[in-house]
């Protein structure tokens, strides 16, 4: 386990310093990767600011899931989500057999070295934009801050269950980069309260594809309006970990590598 946190480090360490080799290309992109991140939060201030509205819903309140969704990709995205693009480029140019070769798990060196700094952009975004939220909001009660607590992280497991999913993907399609197009149409339902989709689709984003519990379920917590199929979606979370740990494997063994 220490020495798995410290590959994990040294990982993080040695793509820092690469990226720092050239500074203002790093702030540049990360900058970048933060405005990117804030056409969900804009759209939703034009929205409240013609005087429409979510019913049942403060624009506060609908930041505040948005802030948490930023969130969750913004610790994500920069140190286990890069495995996606790891593996698509290293499948393309045929380097993913180093590491096959190595006395590691793979899919633990593929995030180590996927580690991408310029997504430290979505995280500084998705601090301040819940910050801002939690500011223009009641205060909630510490049972609230510890269910949310509870279910932030396992916001953060369905993410990785994402992750090892699109990474999987990238063995067998290789070299397209849609994967991330797939990904953002799917997930995009988390930035929104579940209750404003028609039944079906409320549905199939908590029991299906629990892509709520990344943003929604986890700031209904802690608004103090908890949504009934809370506790099947924490079940069907960790379903969604097993079966993409399961289609990672399966998806390994297809591998052939370069003169495959």
């Amino acid at each position: 386990m220490i020495s798995a946190i410290r590959m994990h480090l040294q990982g993080i360490k040695t793509a820092l310093a690469v990226r720092m080799a050239y500074r203002a290309d790093f702030f540049i992109s990360a900058f970048i990767m933060l405005i990117s991140e804030f056409f969900g939060p804009l759209l939703t201030y034009l929205i409240y600011s013609n005087e429409s509205s979510i019913p049942g819903w403060s624009m506060y309140e609908v930041l505040l899931i948005q802030g948490i969704f930023l969130l969750a990709k913004g610790i994500s995205f920069p140190f286990f989500f890069g495995m996606v693009w790891n593996v698509l480029e290293r499948v393309q140019n045929g380097t993913f057999d180093l590491i096959l070769i190595k006395p590691r798990s793979v899919l633990q060196l593929v995030i180590v070295t996927g580690f991408d700094s310029e997504d430290l952009g979505k995280l500084l975004g998705g601090v301040a934009l819940f910050a801002v939220a939690l500011y223009h909001l009641p205060p909630a009660e510490p049972l609230q801050w510890l269910t949310f607590a509870v279910l932030f992280m396992i916001s953060l497991i369905v993410m990785f269950g994402f992750g090892v999913i699109l990474a999987g993907l990238g063995i067998v399609w290789i070299g397209n980069y849609r994967v991330y197009e797939i990904f953002s149409s799917i997930t995009n339902f988390g930035m929104y309260p579940a209750p404003i989709f028609p039944k079906l689709l409320q549905t199939i984003i908590t029991s299906v594809i629990p892509v709520a519990m990344l943003g929604f379920i986890p700031a209904s917590a802690l608004l103090g309006k908890p949504t009934e199929n809370t506790l099947y979606a924490i079940i069907i979370s960790f379903v969604f970990l097993f079966a993409s740990l399961l289609f990672w494997k399966t998806m390994l063994r297809k591998y052939t590598s370069v003169g495959g």
